[in-house]
């Protein structure tokens, strides 16, 4: 895989790469949304926002906030 394929900052691979360390769902949520909640740049809100709806699509019938 090229060292290149995708941003150590992107939140969508923050999230996955802490869900598959064993976090709990609940604790990744709320950290994904404390680091959305410090965000000014509207693209990066964004995409936090689909890394939020990614846990939230991933773990059905659990709750969040």
């Amino acid at each position: 895989m090229s060292k290149d394929f995708y941003d150590d900052e992107d939140p969508y691979f923050l999230v996955v790469d802490r869900l598959d360390a064993g976090e709990k769902p609940q604790s990744v949520y709320a950290w994904a949304k404390s680091r959305r909640a410090k965000t000014r740049d509207k693209i990066l809100r964004e995409q936090w926002d689909e890394a939020l709806r990614y846990i939230r699509e991933e773990n059905p019938g659990q709750k969040f906030e």
